[in-house]
């Protein structure tokens, strides 16, 4: 409901944006209008004029960009100051962590969203209440909602920090892991997409290697690292057999490298999600900002 009465408010403001606008034109147009007339009838009065609307326009433009400067520097002395509470009151950490957390979760037309990030509006409403709770001086007004100022500066610094990272550090390769370091790699990838994961691959296990559990859905998944060698049907018939004794619905395969047309066609028909590398490397760039080859 507040998300609503905030989308509401924004479209009532861009609306009469729009209406001041016209407005304004409507006067230029007006007004060049009548400078023609008078140009072709009294051009000494059409000189007064065309000098009285060059120092009204001036003016009118010197205050626009001065009001801008004006509410762009009071805009960013209140992030100063919220980044300064949060600083001392420790949630840093725990304003990250929701962002990785909940920042794939929203659907809906109403949900909040700033770059690739989409979130619920009763997450939001959440965080905004627990920093509220930490003594953190938010502003909840509907024209002037500080939790987006928050989470829009935080989001920036990731992605920042995600772009930076990903063009200087050299791959990792996949080819220096073990099976149990690949296992490691995928439950420290799914722990960052916001799941409860279980590491449950071993000696004689029965075709899972994780299970993944996020708002009440199982997923297995098998994580196989298989270099320069396309993945048949077999992989895909272990992990569907084993996802009725481990009671999982769904499941997924994941491997460093690529998937056989066969394989494609058996999972589509069995539930079961095939990532193979590129898909790999995007998700692990993403969640664990981590480059690997």
């Amino acid at each position: 409901m507040t998300e609503f009465c905030n989308i509401k408010h924004k479209t009532m403001r861009d609306t009469f944006d729009k209406k001041l606008w016209e407005i304004i034109t409507s006067i230029l147009m007006f007004y060049f209008l009548f400078l023609c007339l008078e140009y072709f009838t009294n051009k000494a009065t059409f000189w007064r004029w065309l000098i009285y609307g060059i120092l009204i326009s001036t003016s009118i433009l010197l205050g626009i960009v001065c009001w801008n400067k004006w509410r762009e520097h009071k805009e960013r002395k209140i992030l100063e100051r919220l980044m300064e509470e949060v600083f001392k009151a420790s949630q840093e950490d725990y304003i990250k962590n929701f962002i990785n957390r909940f920042g794939l979760e929203g659907r809906g037309i109403l949900d909040w969203s700033f770059r690739k990030h989409r979130f619920e509006a009763e997450r939001i409403d959440d965080l905004e209440r627990y920093l509220l709770e930490k003594n953190i001086n938010l502003r909840t007004d509907k024209e002037h909602r500080d939790i987006y100022k928050l989470l829009k500066y935080y989001i920036q610094q990731k992605e920042e920090t995600l772009t930076r990272e990903s063009i200087k550090k050299e791959a990792q390769k996949f080819a220096s892991l073990t099976g149990p370091e690949f296992e490691e790699l995928v439950y420290r990838l799914y722990i960052a997409m916001g799941y409860s994961v279980e590491l449950v691959g071993k000696s004689g296990d029965q075709g899972g290697d994780l299970i993944a559990n996020k708002e009440g859905e199982r997923l297995l998944i098998q994580a196989k690292c298989y270099l320069d060698l396309s993945v048949g049907n077999e992989a895909v018939q272990q992990v569907v057999a084993a996802m009725k004794y481990y009671d999982c619905k769904k499941a997924s395969v994941i491997i460093t490298s690529y998937f056989t047309p066969e394989a494609i066609t058996l999972a589509r028909a069995n539930y079961t999600e095939l990532i193979s590398k590129d898909r790999l490397q995007k998700m692990l760039l993403d969640y664990l900002e981590e480059s690997w080859s």
